[in-house]
């Protein structure tokens, strides 16, 4: 058993923990506050993906395109209009 801490309105998860349930930036955990001092955690991906996957996907969309034909790095926004 692992042991969370809990500050200032955040509760902190243990690098084992983290580490088998391959947590990734953007996952949300669904709480069920069962009674009084108990509650269950349910781990909601933030899509369908692993988390390897996420990482994958984000490190070809956030990386800079470095090859022959750029004159220069293209970035994210230059294919993407963010409004």
């Amino acid at each position: 058993m692992a042991v969370a801490t809990y500050h200032k309105r955040k509760l902190y998860i243990p690098k084992e923990v983290e580490n088998k349930l391959k947590l990734s930036d953007g996952d949300r955990a669904e709480i069920e506050v069962l009674d009084e001092g108990t509650f269950k955690v349910r781990l909601k991906r933030k899509s369908g993906m692993t988390a390897a996957e996420e990482r994958l996907i984000d490190r070809m969309i956030n990386k800079p395109f470095s090859g022959k034909l750029a004159a220069r790095h293209f970035r994210r926004k230059d294919y993407y209009d963010e409004s």
